[in-house]
């Protein structure tokens, strides 16, 4: 056992970085098979909340719940938050590079602090301002070659990282009154029931396709147990041991193993004006963090999309 409890919180965030990088190619594969956005993402949170429940019952049995209210406060964030940014997530990889969907979706800090900003008042950095033009910068530059096909999943990214830095606002204010395995089987609760009911009321335009077949059912699990369970769970073990500021500059690792395993799984490429665009990107996202680490205080940290 590792005696040094910073190095095993920077490793446990490192292979929870790695767990979410991985995942699209999971979604690749059971797009490939039929599967849509709506079904995988209503499979992936059932299946996250039966083990999330399981293990909340061993542990805690019936007690232990947080009040009504922050139970309502964290159902809802899931319901809305983090169903909204499930959406934009996983419809944009079906038009767009799973790295570059990273590499953009990765400035999403910069609008977590300026969200903090306008609903706490916590007034950040000075430096915000540079790394803010830098981070758009880099975002018009990632999006500069992207072809016309490509454009909703530019899109679909970009409201996808704001709906995402407003949930981890609200989530960074709510999350902590409850117990940690039951402050996420609230909020997944509640973005599986928002697919849910998308899936029995079956909207025109909004298809929900379940896992019917081994090769979409297989990473529908990969996707709840690895993608959600084992790389959120990792992930929080990490930041109870080197703070929430510091996981967020390591959690940046996630956008290099997409990028690796989109070239070498999915054969995906990129041009230099978008390899450009996400090091300013990136470049701006850890030049702020590592301000906020000095000012001590952390950013929000929640379940990831």
């Amino acid at each position: 056992m590792l005696k040094n409890q910073g190095v095993l919180g920077i490793v446990l965030a490192l292979l929870s970085a790695s767990l979410y990088g991985i995942t699209p190619i999971f979604v690749y594969h059971a797009f490939e098979y039929g599967a849509d956005p709506f079904g995988l993402m209503t499979s992936r949170y059932i299946i996250a909340c039966i083990v999330l429940l399981t293990v909340r019952t061993v542990r805690f049995g019936r007690t232990n719940w947080p009040s009504r209210k922050t139970s309502i406060q964290l159902f809802l964030l899931g319901a809305i938050g983090l169903y909204a940014n499930s959406v934009c997530m996983f419809n944009a990889l079906k038009y767009l590079p799973s790295g570059l969907s990273m590499v953009i979706f990765f400035f999403y800090p910069i609008v977590v602090v300026l969200f903090g900003w306008a609903l706490y008042k916590h007034k950040p950095p000075a430096i915000i301002w540079p790394c803010l033009v830098t981070t758009i910068i880099g975002v018009i530059l990632s999006a500069s070659d992207v072809s016309g096909g490509q454009m909703k999943g530019l899109i679909f990214i970009v409201v996808g990282a704001f709906a995402y830095a407003f949930y981890s606002v609200l989530a960074g204010a709510v999350m902590p009154r409850a117990e940690l395995t039951t402050g996420l089987l609230l909020v997944f609760a509640g973005a599986g029931s928002s697919f849910s009911v998308v899936w029995l009321l079956d909207p025109a335009g909004l298809p929900t396709t379940m896992p019917y077949v081994a090769d979409v059912w297989l990473p529908a699990l990969e996707i709840g147990l690895v993608g959600t369970i084992g790389a959120m769970g990792v992930f929080f073990a990490g930041m109870n041991r080197i703070g929430a500021s510091k996981s967020a500059v390591i959690q940046t690792w996630e956008v290099l193993v997409a990028g690796l395993t989109g070239m070498f799984f999915l054969n995906q490429d990129f041009t230099l004006r978008q390899v450009l665009g996400g090091v300013l990107i990136l470049g701006g996202v850890l030049l702020l963090t590592r301000a906020e680490i000095k000012r001590g205080e952390n950013l929000p940290q929640s379940a990831h999309a």
